[in-house]
């Protein structure tokens, strides 16, 4: 596998009501900066977001934000002009997201957290891509969603193997191990 030098993280717009959320997303950044990885992220500057952009940036980091265009507005963009890219739609940005990262890792967010996650997890499934795909699952946030997958593998609806598709772990330096150790294999997408 391709060595991982750019990580899009996926991660909420507000920081959680738990501390936790908040400490794990600075822990995050400041592996990502002295590893010298390049951080993908959605450009906010609020939430986790915010706090993972800016860390980084406080950092030296290496920092590259994709921000839909019905999202630019001067409150909730942090970097300067030459470290954003600006598209269409959320459906680009996602496609631009997946071509300039190696790997993904989820942190705990909302809706549209779990919508790129999960994005991301189907074009795997039909390998669209191969590339590691992993949740930081902050004292257990994504055990629901977790459960939820082995659910649809278990009632059908999608083969066992893909529960493979994506790596999981409370803490960071654990996570990354995982990812270098990934391994995709496109399982068969029919069940039945």
């Amino acid at each position: 596998m391709k060595s991982i030098r750019s990580i899009c993280v996926f991660c909420g717009s507000n920081t959680g009501y738990d501390e936790k959320y908040k400490k794990t997303t600075i822990e995050l950044a400041d592996y990502l900066a002295v590893h010298h990885y390049r951080l993908v992220y959605g450009g906010g500057r609020l939430g986790l977001m915010g706090v993972l952009g800016n860390e980084m940036l406080n950092k030296g980091g290496d920092v590259l934000g994709v921000i839909p265009k019905v999202l630019v507005n001067e409150k909730l963009t942090r970097i300067s002009n030459d470290k954003i890219i600006t598209t269409a739609d959320i459906s680009e940005r996602k496609q631009y997201m997946l071509d300039a990262s190696d790997a993904f890792i989820a942190l705990p967010g909302g809706f549209g957290t779990f919508e790129e996650f999960l994005t991301m997890l189907s074009w795997s499934q039909i390998n669209l891509h191969q590339k590691p795909l992993a949740l930081l699952n902050i004292d257990g946030f994504y055990d629901p969603l977790i459960q939820l997958l082995k659910q649809a593998c278990d009632a059908g609806f999608a083969p066992k193997e893909n529960l493979n598709l994506f790596v999981s772990s409370n803490h960071v330096p654990e996570l990354f191990d995982q990812l270098a150790k990934f391994q995709h294999t496109q399982p068969n997408k029919w069940t039945n």
